[in-house]
Order: structure tokens, then sequence, then C-alpha cells
């Protein structure tokens, strides 16, 4: 074939829609890479133009071979290389110089492996970007376009199944081996895919590119994204938020979720805004469902391609056995869900099917009775007890779990019609073990999909909710007053200045007094007139109370004289230089709070928002989401956390004034758009007085500093 250059490179749609696939590496041997490869095309009724190429054979599985890609006797779309490591360079060249639109690097030993691999994948990207040839991979298992049939992947399930199974679940990963687990586990339970992506290293393509191509795919109603690293975090927060506009649900699973690699220097927040933390938090806040494995992943979403939704606690328990019923209500309750009490009219509705000694949840099928007669809809006892179950008002969702027993298909079946005639997430868990093949055949059949172990449903229930929890973002609304607008210098902030910061923001903050003399302090202390608490000011000292820089409790003159003094020996020792002290009245706190900002270098600022004090990393009570935050959503960021109750009046506590800190996080939000330059603020504690939030202290460093 004479070389030819593409005027244009290949989109990931046209990728996904080829027209001619050629196996660089095809072999009989089905137990090479290239023959698997080779030999899942022709196993399947692909929709493509197939080449294999290889030099030493003229045919391979009696398909006519071809001895290099420029031999090919028509365009080659992409070109899947599967050489060794070392023949890489010289194989994309030559796909290059033939006018290959994509080639796909299955090939592993790349950036993966150190930097020899490194430096040979980033030859590799630059030999196909003069050419205009994209390349997915390396280290990848391809891709495959279940909706025409247009195969170019070794998933390992797909030699022995004769069609991909074709639906309208995306899904795109950064690891190859979880895609063919995708893969596999729905061909198990009966999903369908639109398209299956293996990225690998995204020398080229990447995660971004074929999110968005998902987000346009008209046959794609869910997407699911395995992400180990993003190029560009905005530009995924932005795709993020197109999906929701479209009603696209998207199922999103990370690695790197440890705290590893964190930074964290001077503030709280930065201990407590990770990586992970901040974009989880950004999928939360754009409507993203976050799962921990494809497993629950793929169970989401065939929910989801339901249209399914779950917007409370309430779950609805359906077993064959009391025992299993009753285990299953246990692990619900510990994971934070409720079992719901069901209405008057539903029990009323049920004693038709059940006896008067079972109209609670958990319905027990063992106690169902036969129908006196036959249902107007043609329904079984089963049917009809779980149809009316899930029609009450206080159930969210509901659980079937099945244990061996006879009839298990038939309860199948019901649960199957029940299931698809609410939009309500009814979730089959079997654990019948082999002896249940009938009834797992039956889900499989419909495409209904099923778990094996309570824990699975309980995580993928937990997955729904969690989603509703958070409303869409607001628009922001300009602030009340000006932020931004003080003189501040670069680096460290000194509290005084850090609490200007945070009053011209409008955020309340305890009374105080800046000043540089002992004498001074007492003169405070005076206009205050109850027990006060010193702190020193300095630029340079960030955590007050590990150096002895606090005093608590200064009743008189002599105590303040004598905490002015030892305070000044303290910082001195501490090797920084004292500017003066803050005086500020004692609180007694009903709870503690710490209020928050950290500008996370992929997603931007992120507000946060936590139980508080000095126990703040032990605690881990936070909530967090991507500035700038709504009324909604700071009011969804309050409702999720722990210490909750401490707010609501705790042991006859004044009740919080929970607009009121809604009010604050959006301001604090507002702060963290208007001025660039903060990268870390805490306000900790934020302490709940006498049913009033108020900051009494504050620390804050804005970008330049070391």
């Amino acid at each position: 074939m004479q070389t030819t250059h593409r005027q244009m490179p290949m989109s990931v749609h046209d990728i996904m829609h080829a027209k001619s696939v050629a196996v660089i590496g095809a072999s009989d041997d089905l137990s090479k890479w290239g023959g698997r490869a080779f030999g899942i095309l022709c196993r399947h009724d692909v929709s493509t133009e197939i080449y294999p190429v290889n030099p030493k054979a003229a045919s391979v599985m009696g398909v006519k071979a071809y001895a290099s890609i420029d031999q090919c006797p028509g365009p080659v779309d992409i070109a899947m290389i599967l050489v060794p490591a070392p023949a890489i360079a010289e194989t994309v060249q030559a796909c290059a110089q033939a006018g290959v639109g994509c080639a796909i690097v299955i090939t592993s030993g790349f950036a993966e492996s150190g930097q020899p691999g490194q430096a040979l994948e980033q030859e590799m990207a630059k030999q196909a970007r003069l050419a205009g040839m994209r390349i997915i991979g390396p280290n990848c298992i391809g891709i495959l376009n279940a909706q025409t049939n247009m195969l170019a992947s070794t998933a390992v399930a797909l030699p022995v199944i004769d069609r991909a199974p074709a639906g309208h679940i995306g899904f795109a990963s950064q690891s190859g081996a979880l895609m063919g687990s995708m893969l596999a586990r729905g061909i198990d339970v009966g999903a369908g895919f639109s398209s299956l992506m293996s990225l690998g290293n995204q020398c080229d393509v990447d995660i971004n590119e074929c999110f968005e191509y998902l987000i346009e795919d008209p046959l794609t109603k869910v997407i699911c994204l395995y992400v180990e690293a993003l190029k560009d975090a905005s530009r995924f927060s932005e795709l993020l938020q197109l999906a929701r506009q479209r009603n696209k649900p998207v199922v999103v699973c990370k690695s790197g979720r440890s705290q590893a690699g964190q930074r964290a220097v001077q503030s709280h927040t930065a201990s407590l805004a990770g990586g992970y933390a901040a974009f989880a938090a950004t999928c939360r806040a754009h409507g993203a469902h976050l799962v921990t494995n494809v497993s629950d992943m793929l169970d989401v979403a065939m929910l989801l391609e339901r249209n399914c939704d779950m917007s409370g606690k309430g779950v609805a328990v359906f077993s064959g056995s009391g025992g299993a019923g009753a285990l299953l209500v246990d692990a619900l309750d510990e994971a934070g869900f409720q079992i719901p009490t069901l209405s008057d009219s539903t029990i009323e509705s049920l004693k038709s099917v059940l006896p008067s000694s079972n109209l609670q949840i958990p319905i027990d099928f063992g106690t169902l009775l036969p129908l006196r007669e036959p249902h107007p809809s043609g329904q079984d006892p089963w049917e009809v007890a779980i149809s009316l179950t899930m029609q009450d008002p206080a159930v969210a969702a509901g659980l079937v779990m099945l244990t061996s027993q006879p009839t298990m298909d038939k309860v199948a079946q019901a649960v199957q019609r029940a299931g698809l005639k609410t939009n309500k997430p009814l979730l089959y868990i079997h654990v019948a073990g082999s002896i249940g093949e009938p009834a797992r055949a039956v889900m499989k059949q419909t495409g209904y999909g099923f778990v094996e172990s309570q824990t699975d449903g309980i995580a993928v229930l937990q997955s729904l909710y969690q989603r509703s929890l958070m409303p869409a973002s607001e628009p922001l609304v300009a602030p009340t007053k000006p932020v931004g607008a003080l003189d501040l210098p670069m680096g460290y902030l000194s509290e005084p200045l850090a609490r200007q910061l945070l009053e011209s923001a409008g955020i309340a903050m305890s009374p105080w007094r800046s000043v540089q003399t002992s004498e001074q302090a007492c003169q405070a202390h005076e206009q205050f007139g109850v027990p006060c608490v010193v702190k020193a000011v300095s630029d340079t000292l960030v955590h007050k109370s590990d150096a002895g820089a606090v005093k608590l409790n200064i009743g008189d003159r002599q105590q303040m004289i004598q905490a002015c003094q030892e305070i000044e020996q303290n910082v001195r020792r501490a090797g920084h230089t004292l500017q003066g002290y803050l005086i500020s009245p004692m609180c007694r706190a009903d709870a503690e709070l710490i209020l928050g900002i950290q500008r996370d270098p992929e997603f931007g600022p992120m507000v946060l928002l936590g139980a508080g004090g000095t126990l703040v990393e032990l605690m881990r009570d936070v909530q967090m989401a991507p500035a700038p935050v709504g009324k909604a959503q700071a009011l969804a960021m309050i409702e999720q956390l722990r210490c909750l109750p401490l707010l609501q009046g705790w042991r006859a506590n004044k009740p919080a004034d929970l607009q009121q800190l809604a009010d604050l996080i959006v301001a604090t939000s507002q702060l963290a758009v208007s001025d660039a330059a903060l990268t870390e603020l805490d306000i900790n504690p934020l302490m709940l007085v006498d049913g009033q939030f108020m900051g009494v202290d504050a620390r804050a460093v804005r970008e330049g500093s070391n």
C-alpha cells in the first residue's frame, strides 16, 4: 500500500466506529497474544475488515496474511500492535508512515516499568503525533464497540463467547484487567455494553476523551469510569457537569485512595483534603456515584440503566428465610439504613397474600398465602407482596435475599417483573449456591442482574443513597461584602491578618484585640471584663499551642503579665519572632467544628467542614465540596456530619442555627474563589456558643509562601 497520511487525526468516535483492524503479530498459535487477538476477530462476526500482519506467514487462521502494515490492501483504521517492546518504535513508525489511524499498543514494558520504558513511550507518542496517528495504550487490552461488534481487544472473555453483549453501559478504564473483569462479570449477570475501552498508560488518548465520547454517544445511557490519574482534572470536572446536564449517570471507581503522597504542611485542612478526598468531593458535587470496585460499579450501573433512583434510607427486606432476613436487617441497620414501617393502606393490601403475623418488614416468603382468586394483573403471590411493599412511600429501595428453597426460579421471575415496574432500586441477592442456577439463569436472561452477598447488595445501595445527598451545584451568589480587597502579604498570615480576611467576607469571629505589649494586653483584658485567652502573634509560628504560645483563663492583671512573659520566652526558645499578642474572651463551646479552604493542585479550591478542635485529624468527621458552594449544598454537607447530633441540641444544649452555619460555608467558598492567592485556610475551632457560631482561631496561607 502506498504511504498515506490522514488529513485529520481520528477522534474517539472515529476509533470506536473503525472500519478496518490489522493485527501486527497475528499468529495461528492461540496461546500467543497475537494469536488470541486475531482469533477473537475470526471467531466473532465483526463489522470490520481484518488484516493479519506476519512477515513469516502466508495466511493466519485461513485469512491471507501481509508481510508488513503497508501491504494491507485497504486503509487501516486500527492497528493492534502485539510485538515485543524493543520492536515497538520501528512498528509504530511503520504504522505512521502507512497512514494508520490509530495504533492500539497492547505490549507492556513502558512508563510503568521505569525510566527506560518511559523514554520509549515518549518517543513512540512523538512519532505518532508528528504523523497525526492516535495511540491507545500502551499496556492495555484494547477496545470494543458492542453495539456494532467492532472488536480490537484481547480480553480473556472474548474467545469463549460468540458476540460481545450489547447494551447501554459504557466503560472507560485505565486498567486492562479491570475492563476484562467488567466484561466477564457482565456476561455472568446479563449486562449489556455500548463500548468498553482500556487505555493503559494514556500516552495519547486519555480517559477524558473517552468520557466525552460516552457522553455524546446516543447508545450509552450509563457511564462507568475506572480512574488512576487524570491529565486534566479541570476538564474532568467539566465533563462531570456536562454528563449531569445530559442526564447521563456516571459511576466512578478510583484507585489511590490512601493518604500516601498527600501534602500536609501547615493546616489541618491540608491533612484532611488529600488527593482522593478532593477527587471524591468533586465527583459527588457533580452527581457522580462513587464505588470501590468494578463489581459494585456494574451492579450500580445496571440499576441506573433502568432509571432507578434512591432518595431515602428506608429499605424493604424480602427473604425466603426468616434467619437470612433478620441478618440482612441487622446489616442494614449497621450501615445506617432504616427498616421502614409500612402504612396502614399497604398493610391492608398485603393481607391478601400474607398472614397477620407477617405484615411488616422483613417480609418472609415462607409465610406467603395462596391467592384466594387470581390477581387481576395475573401476578403471583411473590410479585404481589413485592410490588405492594415497594409502592409504600416509606420504602426507598428493596433487597430480596434468596437462600436455597423450592421455586427459586419463580421467585426470581417475580422479582424482575416487580423491579421493572418501579423506579426504586430492587436488588436481587442470590445466596443459594450452584443449586440456584435456574434462578440465576432467569436474572441473566432478562438482563436484570444480581449480586451474591448481602455485603455487595448493601454497598450498591450505599452508592445510590450517597448520590442523593448532594444537590446540584448552584450559581455563585455575589458576596455581600467586598472580599479580597485587603492589602494582604503573601505567605503565612498571622492570626490578626487571618481574622481580618475572614471578617471582610462576613464570617463571624470572636471579639479580639491585637496588641504589642503586656501593658496593652492588660488594658484589652480590662475592656473585655471576663477571663481571656492570650496568644502569640507571629508570622512564622503556625502551631501556637505546640510552642507554648497560648495561655487560657487569664483572670486578672498579674496573670496577664505573667502569661505574656511566658509566651515571649517560649516563642524565642522555639526560634520565632514575637510581634505581639492577640487577646480574646474565653468561650464555652457546646460543640467545635473546623471550617476551611484547601486549594487542591488538580481540582482547585475545596471547602471543608468537619468536627474540629484538637482531635480534628483523629476524628476525621469531614465533608468537603469544591468551591463555590451553594446554600443547598452547604446544608447537605452539615446533614452528613457524624457529629450532627451535637449541633441539634445534645444533652439539652441550645440547638445550633444551621442556616447560619450554611451561610458561613457559602461565605468561605466565596472567599476561596475571590482570592486566587489563598491556598490554605483554617477556622479551628469554629465554636458553637449558645446556638450561634463564631471562629475563635484562624490561620491562612497565601500563594508565595515557602
